[in-house]
């Protein structure tokens, strides 16, 4: 019987010319791109060929791109940067947000004395966005809104 994957919110299968590209890199470039020696130099220009292959792709600076290790550390520093070098005082979220999302606002809330309001969804999930207008309207402070597409369970 064919099995039916759908976590894909969590995890997604890697295509196989994904997979072949990391296995050759595990095989070849397993130096440490912040090491003097060649092994970490040629790791080191891998990384920022793939940087600006991703740029161009975005049509952005190589300077905007950044590599995370997971999500959780990418919702973390997002956030955190938008209040700490964006001017964000406010946030717009959910009661339903993923927890590393949750509880980064709570701690900018606690820190940095950020509003945040909660937007909650109706009973099948979905968000009334004439709602999320008017909360953008009802405050002039800068405000990051944060509300996940698909939920994570």
């Amino acid at each position: 019987m064919d099995k039916i994957y759908l976590d894909n919110a969590a995890t997604t299968p890697l295509a196989e010319e994904v997979i072949d590209a990391m296995v050759n890199v595990m095989k070849v470039n397993y130096g440490n791109p912040s090491s003097t020696h060649s092994l970490g130099q040629e790791a080191k220009i891998l990384i920022e060929n793939v940087r600006r292959e991703v740029a161009d792709y975005l049509h952005v600076s190589p300077s905007e791109i950044i590599f995370t290790s997971c999500g959780t550390e990418s919702n973390n520093m997002i956030i955190k940067s938008c209040i700490n070098h964006l001017g964000v005082e406010r946030i717009i979220t959910s009661p339903m947000e993923h927890k590393c999302v949750a509880e980064t606002v709570l701690d900018m809330k606690k820190r940095k004395g950020v509003e945040v309001v909660y937007l909650r969804p109706d009973h099948k999930g979905d968000f009334n966005l004439n709602e999320l207008e008017e909360l953008l309207k009802a405050s002039e402070k800068k405000t990051l809104v944060s509300l996940m597409h698909a939920n994570n369970e």
